[in-house]
């Protein structure tokens, strides 16, 4: 088998266009301008070959027989002109895509703040993102066109910090940490949106799905114009809701029935999100494991359950004899029933396309399509939504598909021939590997750490997830005609959705599970240079850079000059070095410099709380003070301190900065801790039920409240008293609710202010008018609500201030720093000193920083 010519003239003009579109919408008004830099590129192109050909036009026949000839254009000519079309053609779709989502209407009303009516056409089931917010994707059609609107459908569970003053840019929905590879939750900032709805309202229902027609009053506020939506609705009344017609409302039907038989059936939880992407049923714990495991995928709709439906159509097909065109007609339509019960948003669509390519280039084999039709298929995806060029989940279809029409074809030889894997087993493995290989550097953007389980995972699931999905889409057609051959279907499905979950918890625990990673985009162009640097070792030494020979078959045997070897030698070198630098020398290196006498320790979590306590003498018991917000973050700073279990957790009050990473430490404590509950949120504490889920025993803490940590009586650990809030007190809100403790770690002492505010200071002094501390922790991140009296009172010698880089509060406050300089106590931060852990007695503290992390 021979490398064939021209594969890339087609995909290589698709990779330029989609750079070039993706740099257009992110600037307002570039649509024009690309289109006319294409027309341009074409005449200069053109114009030349034209001059150089004029004595052939001149005679018909002559002409003629040059053509039949079969003449090319030389070199890049044809591809430049290809891209230079594809180019005038974007440009002008840009343009008039941005000329529809300006509407004026709804950017007036953006600026006037008050609430209007407006009627949407749903174009995607509801959904629910990874905080509990219900959403939709909509529409608005106005005289120029229609414009993309996403709805947001008032507060739910965990919607603590929304329109709060301590809520951060991390507690909003952000575009590379929220999605997925075929997620479909909205790619934008909740950050602008106008304050919270009613929680009164209810979104979604067996009505609410694509083509619907809804009529709502609320809110609206201009999105990021790179954003798949140019508008945010936070919906306040529902005032109508109109069905899409007879087929979408039995699609939604469909939905509700499989997503209510899954909830009554043990252990059915992933089914729907195996089936049609419903992860409504996925518990937070659970989403993380697959996320920590690479299998999110497998509940997304994706590329694999599309390629099953066409597959299993054409097997049925061809057991009742059916032909080859009835088989590819019959697959096209079962593709299409498939995406319309799904939902035809973008990332099925994605979905579907990609799967076509797939199966119409036999898993890359056929080499002379594999390419051209991917490169196809980018096209015609970015005509159809040129916003996809920035999409995340675009660019991992892209690059999945990519690395398995490239890679799967010499990876499953070298199983089968070298390795002696069963063919069976090859092709999963070959194509979990392809597909981890080529979205790893992506993936370093939206979760950071690099998932060494991902292709154990993904094999281990391998057999139960075609299981899981058809018998899933089985029971989505049977529940309503049979439901009892429903209910089996059901059934069957659900032990493949254990056998997952159980994958993901058994892999994603594994040692070095997730390994450490550069983070942002300089970690994403390292593990890059690193993959093409073994991918070129590998060209180079099997002799396949060298053409002096003459074409040779691609998967043949090659000779292998001195030369060849040496540069392959060389070059895998330096890939194998940049893989092991920052999993391996850069962790070592970490341990080896990081203090191991500290008392306290303030992780870095961006803006929000997370601080460990232990009593140098009894280095195993740990009090864990707040988690922050970034699961990533709090479980860095625990693997970097060597901290494994928790003894036990303080929750200082119940924003998601101070404890929306809980599920990332849940499984290793003890017991917790947890502030009183408030007025603004009584009778709804997720908190709780996430502890209590999670078999850990729960106490709520109030003044006068006193414990400690010992392995044995009498033995050190650390102890402490609870100053606030009163007993029996209602506090207003969840600051207000701060616990407030003095912790005794040995001979230092630590005061813990949580976000209290000034008025709870001066009753916290009116209480204890001795109060003291060798060590505070400054309330609510610096911020300027703070009692002038109290810092002085303490007379503190070291103040810590947990505070995300360049944050949008302004925290710590000039007035906060100036009145800790004035007592003189020593201020030190989190933004500028990275973790911080602090150690030896009073009077000799000392203090190390692991240094600051880049500002998000």
């Amino acid at each position: 088998m021979t490398q064939p010519p021209g594969v890339w003239r087609l995909f290589a003009p698709a990779l330029v266009c989609w750079a070039v579109v993706a740099a257009a919408i992110a600037i307002p008004g570039s649509g024009l301008p690309v289109a006319v830099g294409g027309a341009l590129l074409g005449a200069t192109t053109l114009i030349p070959w034209e001059r150089r050909h004029r004595s052939e036009r001149r005679h018909r026949a002559e002409w003629s027989q040059y053509r039949s000839a079969g003449a090319r254009w030389p070199g890049m000519r044809a591809p430049v002109l290809l891209a230079s079309a594809l180019l005038l053609v974007l440009g002008v779709r840009i343009d008039g895509v941005e000329r529809a989502r300006s509407a004026p209407e709804l950017g007036a009303a953006a600026q006037s703040g008050e609430p209007v009516t407006l009627e949407l056409i749903v174009t995607g089931y509801p959904g629910i993102d990874r905080r509990g917010r219900p959403w939709v994707a909509a529409s608005w059609e106005w005289a120029g066109g229609t414009t993309p609107v996403v709805v947001w459908c008032g507060d739910t569970v965990g919607d603590d910090t929304v329109g709060s003053d301590t809520a951060t840019d991390d507690d909003a929905p952000r575009r590379l940490r929220e999605l997925t590879a075929g997620s479909s939750e909205p790619d934008v900032s909740e950050a602008n949106l106008p304050a919270r709805a009613p929680p009164s309202l209810e979104c979604g229902g067996a009505d609410w799905g694509p083509g619907s027609r809804v009529e709502l009053r609320g809110e609206v506020s201009e999105l990021d114009p790179g954003g798949s939506a140019a508008w945010g609705m936070r919906a306040q009344q529902v005032s109508g809701v109109r069905s899409g017609g007879p087929l979408a409302a039995s699609a939604a039907r469909l939905r509700a029935g499989l997503r209510a038989a899954a909830v009554s059936t043990p252990g059915a939880n992933l089914v729907p999100g195996l089936a049609v992407g419903d992860t409504a049923l996925v518990s937070q714990d659970t989403d993380q494991q697959m996320r920590d495991a690479s299998l999110t995928h497998l509940v997304a709709v994706s590329g694999a359950n599309c390629a099953l439906v066409t597959s299993a159509m054409a097997w049925v097909l061809g057991w009742c004899g059916a032909g080859r065109r009835l088989r590819i007609l019959g697959q096209g339509g079962a593709l299409a029933g498939f995406v319309f019960v799904v939902g035809p948003d973008p990332s099925v669509q994605r979905a579907a396309v990609m799967a076509v390519v797939v199966l119409v280039s036999g898993y890359g084999g056929k080499r002379a399509v594999a390419l051209p039709a991917l490169g196809a298929a980018v096209v015609v995806l970015l005509v159809r939504d040129p916003w996809q060029a920035l999409h995340p989940g675009f660019a991992l279809s892209v690059a999945a598909t990519a690395g398995i029409l490239l890679a799967v074809p010499t990876l499953r030889r070298v199983l089968v021939t070298r390795l002696r894997v069963p063919r069976s087993l090859a092709l999963p493995v070959a194509v979990a590997g392809a597909a981890q290989l080529a979205c790893g550097p992506l993936l370093l953007l939206i979760q950071p750490g690099l998932p060494a389980v991902g292709v154990l995972a993904n094999v281990l699931a391998a057999p139960a997830a075609p299981l899981g999905t058809g018998m899933g889409l089985l029971a989505l057609v049977l529940l309503p005609v049979v439901p009892a051959l429903g209910a089996f279907s059901l059934a069957i499905a659900s032990w493949a959705g254990r056998w997952l979950e159980a994958t993901a918890a058994v892999t994603s625990a594994l040692p070095g599970a997730r390994l450490p990673w550069p983070e942002g985009w300089a970690g994403a162009l390292l593990l890059a240079g690193a993959e093409l640097s073994l991918a070129l070792a590998w060209w180079v030494g099997s002799g396949r850079a060298d053409r002096s020979g003459g074409r040779e078959p691609w998967l043949g045997a090659r000779s292998i000059s001195r030369r060849g070897a040496r540069w392959g030698a060389g070059l895998a070198a330096i890939g194998v070095g940049a893989l092991l630098g920052p999993t391996l020398v850069t962790p070592l290196t970490t341990r080896a410099t990081t203090p191991g006498g500290w008392s306290v320790v303030v992780c870095d979590v961006g803006q929000g709380d997370a601080l460990l306590l232990r009593d140098p003498a009894e280095p195993e018991s740990v009090v864990l003070v707040d988690t922050g917000d970034d699961p990533a973050a709090i479980t860095e700073c625990l693997a970097r301190f060597g901290v494994g279990r928790i003894a036990v957790l303080v929750i200082s009050h119940d924003h998601q900065d101070h404890l929306g990473a809980l599920g990332a430490v849940v499984d290793r404590v003890d017991r917790a801790i947890v502030a009183p509950a408030h007025r603004e949120a009584a009778d709804d504490r997720p908190l709780l039920r996430t502890l209590v889920t999670a078999g850990v025993p729960v106490e709520t803490a109030a003044a006068g409240d006193a414990g400690g940590v010992a392995s044995s009586p009498g033995s050190p650990g650390p102890s402490w008293r609870v100053l606030g809030p009163p007993a029996g007190r209602d506090p207003a809100n969840a600051n207000a609710s701060s616990l407030v403790l003095r912790a005794e770690l040995g001979a230092m002492r630590v005061l813990l202010l949580g976000d209290t505010g000034a008025e709870q200071h001066a009753e916290l002094l009116r209480r204890e008018p001795h109060l003291s501390a060798d060590v505070v922790k400054v309330a609510h991140h610096g911020s300027g609500d703070q009692d002038p009296e109290l810092l002085p009172r303490i007379g503190a010698e070291l103040a810590l201030i947990s505070v995300g880089a360049d944050n949008r509060y302004g925290h710590p406050a000039r007035e906060t720093l100036e009145g800790l300089a004035s007592a003189g106590t020593r201020a030190v931060r989190t933004d500028k000193l990275g973790h911080i852990a602090v150690s030896g007695e009073p009077g000799d503290l000392r203090i190390w920083g692991s240094g600051a992390r880049p500002a998000k």
